[in-house]
């Protein structure tokens, strides 16, 4: 989570990123891969001086065994979130 400061999300690499968001103050980063421990869809990186806190992996899944229905739509909605960001990167390219 983006605690200070302003993030930028993008796909690509050297002279061919192409920015997909700023992320700023109380904003998430990274949390698709967070929930299903796959890879992440873009790059970040800080573009002025930035604070994140970071959540690990395991305390989200604790969190999530506590309350299965909620941790199955969670799961659900980043499958279909993915499912759509690979639908979009086979249009765009």
């Amino acid at each position: 989570m983006v605690k200070e400061g302003k993030i930028r999300i993008f796909i690509g690499n050297g002279d061919e990123k192409k920015q997909l968001a700023v992320m700023t103050e109380g904003e998430f980063i990274g949390e698709m891969s967070i929930i299903d421990g796959k890879p992440r869809s873009a790059s970040a990186e800080a573009i002025d001086e930035s604070v994140v806190l970071i959540l690990d992996r395991k305390s989200i899944q604790r969190q999530i065994e506590e309350d299965p229905l909620m941790g199955a739509l969670i799961s659900t909605l980043v499958r279909r979130l993915r499912d759509m960001d690979r639908k979009l990167s086979r249009k765009m390219n």
